[in-house]
This record gives structure tokens, sequence and C-alpha cells, in this order.
């Protein structure tokens, strides 16, 4: 209508006509119209009339299609042309409360039948809208109808799947990460409604009869719209912390574009349009200029990106602006300019807002990271000092027994017996300071480069022997060594082979000992050797007053001690490096080191290591 039928319209400024006074209307009162009907914001009823010819319906019938679905009342007339017939009268707009047309489909669509036995119809439509006078009006066949409907219909079914998607992400950032980046991006998904409104997607999905929903999302969307642009590009930009005073600028304007949706039911609505317009232009520009000073002070090339995306919306708006005031040519495509250009903003801003998050995650993980590595280092510091002191004192008590010994044996005095009694003196000490200089040299090699053994075939009867001296070292204690439950003397000649490293097992399981020492007062320690799913076990228990259960799982941690008995009334001492050590290097062998149980009356380890051949040899 418009484009290939010419139209002639009247504007009703006294809104008194009806369709017999329009048709009462000299020729030349109205004005000829040879393109669609596009003349801007006007209070006053508009009406056109057109004919349609019967060789457009070849004895067919003929669909009529209208638009916009903004309209808020359109009543559709015509009759044959010829015979005085009486009009046929339908009705339609977004607050019209009944059906919108004959077919269910989101643009009004009525049915013409063939004017048979007359040249065609005469058409005339009555128009009035608090939006834009616009009609896009077009005749189908019924197939060729459906057929663009289906097109159509997949486009926007494609078109609204991306709005859905990027409406999640929108919603999830929003609601889980609470970035005022991502309200604005909620904010702004709001404008898809508005092309659903435009579309007629609104009310023909969900109604709104008597509601008038699609009619006033219509109006307060497009006040809002670039409303919301303004916010996402604001905090896109990050303009809070970059330009201050920029800033508050923006928010102004959006405060002030607040307050446009009043005028729809103070009914100044095409004066908050043009108000619209101002604050669109002025603050596109002033966006793109403070983008354009970001990107030449910093180099940052998305902050020109998005300083741009207002200028292409307000272009794309004054486009369309421009289609309804007639002072271009209307096409739908080109009215749908704008529609594109929420998609690619939406778009646009999601990835950059998902990439600053990326990017912001990241750099909270590396200042996480930062400041663990931070802590442990004041950590490691702090037990290296510990440690430092602690193996001070170790090495003093031994040290000072060798001392005391060596002056002793100087005194002309000195018995036998007490000579013998000093020397067994010396030679306690000086395994314990052999012990201890093992346990560190060992963590030492832990520590820098991992433990490297020389593996070979040993027998684990002699190594547990030669670590059970520890024990002999102790005047309050004795060690007993069983296999199997059952006992063995110094002179059983039965060898137990397993693939180990001979002088690091001896420290393992000599540091076992040792700490079954330390935390028992008096008594025996068991050693019982067993045979398990190709591992040696070595079982070893003493009789202390058990392992708290708080610090069960610290124990074979690095500097870590197990608290001392309080009946033992004395600090058994130690580095906190024993069972570390010895864990580390039974691991290392392909075995394990575990607590067991413990108890008032004990504590158990056990240690295992692979086995070589089938078991014990004679």
């Amino acid at each position: 209508m418009g484009q290939d039928i010419p139209l002639r319209w009247y504007e009703d400024k006294s809104a008194a006509l009806d369709i017999e006074g329009f048709t009462a209307l000299p020729a030349d009162a109205l004005a000829e119209q040879r393109s669609i009907l596009s003349i801007g914001y006007t209070k006053s009823p508009i009406w056109l009339a057109f004919s349609l010819p019967a060789s457009l319906f070849q004895a067919e019938s003929r669909w009529l299609q209208l638009g916009p679905n903004f309209l808020d009342d359109v009543t559709l007339y015509y009759r044959p042309s010829a015979g005085g017939r009486a009009w046929s009268i339908h009705r339609w707009g977004d607050m019209w409360p009944d059906a919108r047309g004959d077919i269910d489909y989101r643009f009004p669509v009525f049915e013409l039948p063939p004017p048979s036995g007359a040249p065609g119809y005469d058409v005339v439509v009555r128009v009035r809208s608090t939006s834009a006078i616009l009609l896009d009006g077009s005749l189908w066949a019924p197939q060729a109808f459906l057929k663009e409907a289906a097109r159509e219909t997949a486009f926007w079914s494609f078109y609204f799947g991306l709005a859905a998607l990027s409406t999640a992400l929108a919603v999830f950032m929003a609601f889980f990460l609470r970035r005022p980046l991502a309200w604005a991006l909620c904010a702004f998904s709001l404008t898809y409604w508005l092309v659903a409104c435009i579309q007629g997607y609104v009310d023909w999905l969900f109604g709104g009869r008597g509601l008038h929903l699609q009619h006033y999302l219509t109006g307060i969307l497009t006040l809002l719209a670039y409303t919301s642009l303004l916010w996402v590009t604001t905090e896109a930009l990050n303009l809070r912390e970059r330009r201050p005073g920029l800033h508050r600028l923006m928010m102004a304007a959006i405060g002030l574009s607040l307050l446009l949706p009043l005028s729809i039911p103070l009914d100044f609505y095409d004066v908050a349009i043009n108000i619209q317009g101002v604050l669109c232009i002025s603050t596109a520009l002033i966006l793109a200029v403070g983008a354009w000073t970001i990107w030449h002070e910093e180099h940052d090339v998305m902050a020109l990106v998005l300083g741009v995306m207002p200028i292409l919306y307000v272009a794309a708006g004054l486009v369309a602006l421009m289609s309804l005031f007639g002072w271009i040519p209307y096409d739908k495509h080109i009215y749908g300019i704008w529609q594109y250009v929420v998609m690619v903003n939406m778009l646009t801003v999601l990835g950059w807002a998902a990439y600053r998050i990326w990017y912001e995650a990241r750099e909270m993980q590396e200042k996480r990271q930062l400041a663990s590595e931070l802590r442990l280092e004041r950590e490691a510091s702090f037990h290296q000092r510990q440690f430092i002191g602690m193996v001070s004192h170790e090495f003093r008590n031994p040290l000072a027994v060798i001392t005391h010994a060596m002056e002793n044996l100087q005194l002309p005095s000195v018995s036998e017996k007490q000579r013998r009694r000093r020397y067994q003196s010396i030679r306690r000490a000086t395994h314990r300071l052999v012990q201890l200089t093992d346990n560190c040299l060992a963590d030492s090699r832990l520590y820098a480069d991992g433990l490297q053994l020389q593996i070979d075939t040993i027998d684990l009867l002699g190594v547990v022997r030669s670590a059970a001296e520890i024990v002999d070292g102790s005047a309050d204690h004795r060690w007993r060594l069983t296999v199997q439950g059952l006992g063995v003397g110094e002179w059983t000649a039965r060898r137990i082979p397993v693939l180990a490293d001979a002088a690091m097992l001896r420290i393992a399981v000599s540091n076992v000992l040792d700490n079954a020492v330390k935390y028992s007062e008096r008594g025996y320690v068991d050693i019982d050797v067993a045979f398990r799913n190709e591992f040696a076990v070595v079982g070893i228990r003493d009789r202390g007053p058990g392992i708290p259960k708080e610090d069960a799982a610290l124990i074979f941690e690095r500097h870590r001690r197990r608290r001392a008995s309080p009946a033992a009334g004395h600090d058994p001492g130690g580095t906190g490096l024993g069972l570390y050590v010895a864990r580390q290097i039974v691991q290392a062998h392909g075995g394990e080191l575990v607590l067991v149980g413990s108890g008032p009356e004990g504590s158990y380890f056990e240690l295992s290591v692979p086995q070589s051949g089938g078991g014990p040899v004679p």
C-alpha cells in the first residue's frame, strides 16, 4: 500500500469525522501518497483511502496485512467498489481488547474474499495513536504469505534465541558475580522486549487483553532503551575510576532519562521523544570523545569500540525516526536496523564483560597464589628459625655428654668400671649425633631435588637390628624382635630379603624407634616383621601414653612435633623431622608408614617395603 497502490489521506484535526464524513470530503482535500504512509507524531486521527482492483484477486481470496503493532487504534473499512453496499468494518490496535484480525498471527491479517461482480474494493483506514503514525499494508496470496511468515518466524526465532541466551548470561553474572556492569546488561536486555513488542510477539503470545501490556511496554522501553545502553557503556568503560567527572555527567543524564516514562500517563509522549533525542545525540558524542581520549592515553582499543556503540545506536535510531517522520522513504529493513544494533551491542558488551571477569578472576587468582606463596614463605622462615633452634638444642645435649665424659676420663682416679660407663655414654651420644645428622641430610635431599635411592636386595632383619641400637642407648628401654609373632634370637640365620637402600631404610626404622623411646618412660619396644601382599611390614609398638587425636594428622608433617605426655613431666625434645623423614623415605621405596592405632597403652606404627623374592630364606 503506497508503493504499488497509491494512497489518499487526510488529517482530521477536529477528530470529528466518521466514515461517511470522510468519504464526503472533496478529492482536493486529500493528499496523495505514493510511498508508505509515515508522518511522525500527531494526536489527530489520520484517514486514508485506496482501491484494490479485482485483478489483484484473480478470483481467489487475498490476505491484507497491516502494521505496525504500536498503533493504538485502527479501523478498517472496505466494500465493493460499485453498488453502494454497506461497509465491512474491522478494528485492531494496541488498545483494542478483542482479536486483532481474521488470522492468528503477530500482525493483524484480514481475509478479503474476491470482489465478485465488482471492479474491486474501496478501502478506508482510520488510524489514531500516541506513537508515530505509520501504516505499512500489504496484500498477499495466502500461500505466499505463509511462506514469507515462515521465513520471518525462523529469523526471529534465531534472534530471540540469542536474546534469551545473552539475557540468561547477563542475569547469571548479575546474581552470582554482583558486578555493576552485569546489572547494567540486565537492564539493557529489556530492550529485547521492545523488539518483541514491535514485532507483535508480546500480545500474540501473552494475550494482554484488557491489560494493554504491549502498548505500555512499547512506550516505556522506547524511552528507556538508550538509557540502559548509556549505563552499560559507562560501566564498561569504567568511567567511575577513569573519568569521575564524565561518570557524574552520565549518571545525571541517566537520572533525567528515567523520568521520561512519566510522559505516558501525563500525555506528552511526543515531547519526551524529542527530549530523549537531544539526550541521545549529546551523550553519544560526549561518550565517543571520552572513549577516544581513553584510547589515546591508555591505548585501550576496546574503550574505543565501546565508545562507538552509543553512536551506532543513535545513528540507527535516527534512521528509524527519519523514516517515521517521512523524511526518508520507509522500509521495514531500514527501520529495523536498530533492532540488529541492539543485538550487536549486547553481544559485544557481553563478550567484553566475560573477558573482564575472566581477566579479573585470573588477577585475583594470581594475587591469592602470591599471598599463599608469601604465607608459605613466612611459615617456612618461621619453621626454619624454629628448626635451627631445635637442632642447636638437640646437638648441644650429646656434645655436652661427650665433653663431660672425656673430661672425667682424664681424671687419674677414674676406675675401670667408671671408664666403661663413660665410653658407653660417649657411644650413645655419638649415635645420637649421627642420627640427627642423617635426618638433617635426608631432609635436605628431600627438600632440594627429591630423594635418590640406591636400591639393592638387603636383609631387613639386619637393618632392623642395626636401627634398634637407638633403643640400646636408653638405660630404661629394651627391644624385642619377632617375625610373624615368633621370637627371633641373635643366633637366627634366617634372612628377609627386601628391595631397599640399606642406609636410608635404617634411618627410617631408627627414627620410628627413636620416637617410641622418646615418648615412653620405660619398658619394651616391640618390633614384629610380617608379610602382606608382597610387602614386608615392620610393626613397632611402644609403651607411651598415646597420641592425641588432634596430633595424629600432624605428626608426619615437616617440623611438627607430637606433644609430650602430661605424665612425663618434661619435653622429650626433637627436631620435628623424624617421622616426616621416615615416611618420605618409605614412600620413596614404594611403601608406606602409617599410625595404625594409639591409646593409653601405647602407639603402634607400621612400615612397609617391597620384598625381594618369595619371603624369608634360611
